[in-house]
């Protein structure tokens, strides 16, 4: 049996991920409550904005799965944020520290605690975090997002070092979802003009229908976490798995 510690499954990508993963007992891991189910084995309500919260509660989370009643344990951090979409010059430090606490406090917190709790566990052990193609270069408006996403992508390349010096036999990688149909390209989309100047080819994106439904990037997600030879890349794209 395999668990999957699955964040942000109350919408977008992570809903669709939780549907996806139905091969797997998921631990939700989201902002807003979402009710056990079928496919959800268990739900834990966090606030990813609130680091303090989160790092005493991280250890419940973790202690929810015996390791000896499974052979196969993931983490997969998807929840995220893109707010603020402003200038530089006209981002409030709340703003920069909200974004920050979200996509790189909280997943790095979630990292820590999975890694602290089946440190002996000698099963399959695989962690993916969703990045964005916004770590790869600077996008105007989106100053603390693509900083934000490049510090998570950094934060794996020394997490594949301390796996091989701290024999943690762990796997992980990140993961490019493209630009999907969900709410954050509706954030997006209602930018201001004058804070985010790429506003025009976002919305473009939605007219001329090239988001990416979420089931179809979920399906690429468990395509790639499931493979035989995950972790021999620090990196997965979903246009390579569609």
């Amino acid at each position: 049996m395999r668990y999957v510690f699955l964040t942000g499954t109350n919408r977008g990508l992570g809903q669709a991920a939780a549907e996806t993963f139905k091969d797997s007992k998921i631990i939700s891991i989201t902002r807003s409550s979402v009710e056990e189910s079928e496919n959800i084995h268990k739900a834990f309500s966090v606030d990813f904005s609130n680091a303090d919260s989160m790092e005493k509660f991280i250890p419940e989370i973790f202690n929810s799965v015996e390791p000896d009643e499974t052979d196969e344990v993931y983490l997969l951090n998807v929840a995220g944020i893109v707010d603020p979409v402003k200038s530089v010059s006209n981002i409030s430090a709340e703003e920069m520290m909200k974004n920050y606490t979200v996509n790189v406090v909280a997943p790095t917190l979630l990292i820590q605690g999975f890694i602290n709790r089946f440190k002996t566990f000698g099963g399959e052990k695989r962690i993916v975090t969703v990045t964005s193609g916004a770590a790869r270069g600077p996008v105007e408006g989106w100053s603390i997002y693509c900083s934000s996403k490049a510090a998570v992508n950094m934060i794996h390349s020394v997490l594949d070092k301390e796996n091989i010096s701290q024999k943690n036999n762990i796997k992980s990688a990140v993961f490019y979802p493209g630009v999907i149909d969900t709410g954050m390209q509706e954030t997006i989309r209602a930018s201001d003009i004058n804070e985010f100047p790429d506003l025009g080819r976002f919305k473009e994106y939605k007219e001329n229908k090239v988001l990416r439904r979420a089931e179809e990037v979920a399906a690429a997600l468990h395509t790639v976490v499931t493979l035989d030879d995950f972790g021999s890349e620090a990196s997965y794209d979903v246009k390579d798995y569609v």
